[in-house]
């Protein structure tokens, strides 16, 4: 009996080869079947609310040199390379980058600016154009902003889109991060609140605010500015001078123990008037802190300790007296909640402060 050496048929190198040639080319013939029907076309929109004045969160999306602040791609590499072509935040200027595998390369140009839009286009480690475009809106203190952008992926990559969820796991996801990134930064940017209200810190014209002084009971004042307010217009039309405020009551004094104040019922005018009988005017301007208070106007409290507790950290010293600006009052407005006070502290830097009111 002869022995013959033993032989796998089925591991036969050519049949082997042949059973890979047949799954590569089953694999392609089903990756190309994919692409057939997947989807091309993806409409990719995150928002988010940052608690920053709009100019702030604005400038930082508009300026390409601003992006490493909050884009969520670029740290993923620390050597990626950029480069800015045009002059930054103007349409026509383009903002490429080139990095490792996670980041890729990419360009973005701006199409159009506009104080509540930005349009780009947006090319990703040479796929088609995408447009994309960031859309800004003041919602109460806080600025809302969309990230859009409309992705064509060319055939036959789109079959690989199958396997991934644009919206919500890819693309997607990037775009709530970066908005993510994009708020952290822009709230440190912004102004500290002080008692949950904005300080302003200005410099403020001139003003000649006519009206009548008097020291007057605490729970005399609404009617000494009623009373007051039309002798003083009055006065100021029969001169034909300008107004240019509100109705203003200026404080020089608060004595919460006699529960008197020394003030004024005046109106704020462009040139001095010549006061008539009982008229006074009190030019005022400087530095000044200002408030824009919403609420009924005798609860003014956590606003005037907001003032102090500004004053107090950045080391300034009150300059009697303090203006109350009343732009919407009871006349305009019956629901006391959505009455609009300017409130106006002069200010100096000192070491020491004078009691506020």
């Amino acid at each position: 009996m002869t022995n013959k050496p033993f032989t796998n048929h089925l591991f036969h190198p050519m049949k082997v080869l042949k059973y890979i040639l047949f799954i590569l080319l089953g694999t392609a013939v089903l990756f190309i079947l994919a692409a057939l029907f997947a989807r091309h076309d993806y409409h990719i929109e995150r928002s988010i609310e940052i608690e920053a004045p709009r100019e702030i969160v604005y400038d930082q999306v508009r300026f390409f040199k601003n992006a490493p602040n909050w884009s969520p791609w670029l740290y993923l590499d620390p050597n990626v390379k950029t480069s800015i072509e045009g002059p930054d935040g103007e349409a026509g200027t383009v903002y490429e980058w080139s990095g490792n595998k996670a980041i890729g390369t990419g360009s973005q140009t701006i199409k159009s600016v506009t104080p509540e839009r930005i349009d780009l286009n947006v090319v990703m480690n040479d796929f088609s154009t995408s447009p994309a475009y960031f859309a800004f809106s003041t919602i109460g203190d806080t600025t809302k902003v969309i990230w859009s952008m409309d992705i064509r992926v060319p055939f036959p990559w789109n079959a690989l889109s199958m396997l991934t969820d644009m919206n919500n796991s890819f693309i997607g996801k990037d775009f709530e991060n970066g908005l993510g990134n994009l708020r952290k930064y822009c709230e440190t940017l912004a102004p500290k609140k002080y008692r949950g209200y904005k300080v302003k810190e200005t410099e403020l014209p001139v003003i000649y605010y006519t009206g009548v002084r008097k020291v007057v009971d605490f729970d005399s004042i609404a009617q000494f500015l009623s009373e007051n307010f039309s002798k003083v217009m009055e006065e100021a039309r029969q001169t034909s001078e300008k107004m240019i405020g509100h109705p203003s009551g200026v404080y020089w004094t608060y004595d919460t123990l006699a529960l008197k104040t020394d003030m004024a019922a005046t109106i704020p005018l462009e040139k001095e008037l010549k006061p008539a009988k009982e008229i006074e005017i009190a030019a005022l301007g400087g530095r000044a802190l200002v408030i824009e208070y919403v609420g009924d106007y005798a609860k003014t409290g956590e606003a005037r300790g907001a003032m102090t507790d500004y004053m107090t950290a950045k080391k300034l010293q009150y300059v009697p007296p303090v203006i109350e600006e009343y732009i919407t009052g009871p006349k305009e407005e019956p629901d006391t909640a959505k009455w609009l006070m300017r409130i106006i502290y002069f200010v100096k830097a000192d070491t020491t402060a004078a009691k506020p009111l």
